[in-house]
């Protein structure tokens, strides 16, 4: 086999990987997981997973929720958890509408904001100013002492 040849098929045997893996990374998953295990529900926008999670907001990393004004990012969930400067609890998607920034809450204006264009949503994740024109996925809260849980 010449140099060309052995070249081309590694190429095409890489290329067939390559496909095989992003059709298998593309496939739909009907399991839904629905525990107290916030890595274990995607949580993200459109999801089709059941969102119910518990957490401890006296155990770290989630000690900024005692703060009235303080919020959390939960990355493997996809949620944003926010504590108002009133005490109310706030859940809503973490990820910005229009290009999937992370968000953050601004307590004093009581919303949450999207630092990479200015996007910004209201309490209950409705858009307040462009350039996002989606509202975010909101959830319910419930604390019972120090759990907090967050659900659909």
């Amino acid at each position: 086999m010449e140099r060309k040849d052995f070249i081309e098929q590694v190429g095409l045997s890489t290329a067939s990987i390559l496909i095989f893996g992003c059709m298998q990374a593309c496939s739909k998953s009907e399991t839904s997981s629905n525990n107290s295990n916030p890595g274990s529900n995607s949580g993200n926008q459109g999801s089709t997973k059941q969102v119910d999670f518990t957490i401890n907001i006296s155990v770290d990393p989630y000690t900024s929720l005692n703060t009235a004004g303080g919020y959390y990012v939960e990355t493997k969930t996809g949620i944003i958890i926010a504590r108002t400067l009133s005490n109310d609890f706030l859940a809503v998607s973490s990820m910005c509408t229009h290009q999937g920034a992370t968000l953050e809450y601004q307590s004093n204006a009581n919303r949450f904001y999207c630092p990479l264009h200015g996007s910004a949503f209201d309490a209950v994740g409705k858009v307040s100013t462009g350039p996002a024109n989606a509202a975010l996925n909101q959830y319910k809260t419930s604390l019972s002492g120090s759990n907090l849980r967050v659900f659909a």
